[in-house]
């Protein structure tokens, strides 16, 4: 009898045991639940006045991105393939530029007979220059301009349509402006066997600087740029020369632009960190030409890692068209599924 009421007695500890673990465990549970819905962990606090931006350049960067500081929003993006020839739109505008984020390139024969280009043999071809400048375009001077009137030279001129979004040669186009009269440019392009040949007329526009123009679907007229107002920078892929030794090579790369008629910068080269860099800084060094003075090189390739890094301390002040001055530096340049060609950056209003 002893025997039966100590091992019953045993049994009754272990139950109270476990069961004032279950109840142990629920209470615990339950305050968890409530810590969880009751106490959040805010990420780190953005210091005020500092603004986030970001592109969305794509996964193969086929995305030009135009964007704005003062509304922090892009403004506009285009598709690498959309145009070949961008035409000057401005009153007193005559030149014209080539897609460069598509690796394209052109020449002038110096020959005024049409028909007898068909090949790209001998014809030094050139590159835009990155930096924007209008005097070292690879179409450069095409025409003679006398008072109001602009009358070409007449020259044949070679285009290399570059590279489409796999890298695959796209081919050539051969075209000889005619003239810009009333505010309209024309001429006729063909391929380089004279197939297809084909005569345009390309009307400017108001508020852009330049209007687009492809050789596709018998020529089209595109709207690439919005009006020269409403953005500050320009994020996406372009040529530019980088140097081997003392050898300049051209390459795509992907990085900043300035609006070209407004826009000014240069990259702050004192001992501040940007959280620290004031309005008053901005008069310690002077503003850089070219539109590419920001540039590409605020991110590199790691190759022992095999992904990009950024250098944030490479911080930019900006001078926008209405007078504002901004800082800017890169913290990312991957979005949130791990994929490159989403830059990342903060900046901030300094007067």
């Amino acid at each position: 009898l002893f025997y039966k009421m100590n091992n019953l007695i045993e049994k009754l500890k272990n139950k109270i045991f476990f069961g004032a673990l279950l109840v142990m465990a629920s209470t615990f549970s339950s305050c968890m639940d409530d810590l969880e819905s009751d106490i959040k962990i805010d990420p780190t606090p953005i210091p005020e006045g500092v603004k986030i931006g970001s592109a969305d350049l794509g996964a193969t960067y086929q995305n030009q991105v135009y964007y704005s500081l003062v509304s922090n929003q892009q403004v506009k993006v285009y598709t690498q393939g959309e145009f070949d020839l961008a035409f000057e739109s401005t009153q007193n505008g005559w030149h014209i530029l080539l897609n460069s984020s598509r690796f394209m390139h052109a020449g002038n024969t110096f020959n005024i007979d049409f028909n007898d280009v068909n090949s790209q043999a001998g014809v030094e071809m050139n590159f835009d220059n990155s930096n924007g400048s209008l005097d070292s375009t690879a179409i450069g001077n095409w025409a003679n301009i006398s008072g109001g009137d602009t009358l070409s030279y007449g020259f044949v001129y070679v285009i290399d349509l570059g590279l489409d979004a796999n890298a695959s040669p796209l081919g050539y186009r051969k075209i000889q402006l005619e003239s810009l009269t009333d505010g309209k440019y024309f001429g006729r392009y063909a391929n380089l066997d004279g197939s297809d040949e084909t005569a345009f007329e390309i009307p400017k526009k108001p508020d852009i600087h330049f209007v687009g123009f492809s050789f596709a679907n018998g020529g089209t007229i595109v709207d690439f740029e919005p009006p020269t107002s409403t953005y500050d920078i320009f994020i996406g892929q372009y040529t530019t020369m980088l140097y081997s030794g003392t050898e300049p090579y051209p390459y795509l790369v992907r990085g900043v632009l300035l609006n070209r008629t407004s826009s000014q910068a240069f990259q702050y080269m004192g001992e501040k960190e940007f959280s620290d860099i004031e309005f008053s800084d901005v008069s310690t060094t002077s503003f850089s030409p070219g539109m590419d003075v920001i540039g590409h090189e605020w991110k590199y390739y790691n190759l022992e890692e095999g992904f990009y890094s950024v250098d944030a301390t490479m911080v930019y002040i900006i001078k926008n068209q209405t007078g504002n001055y901004y800082k800017l530096h890169f913290i990312g340049y991957y979005n949130e599924n791990g994929q490159a060609g989403y830059p990342k950056f903060e900046f901030k209003k300094l007067n």
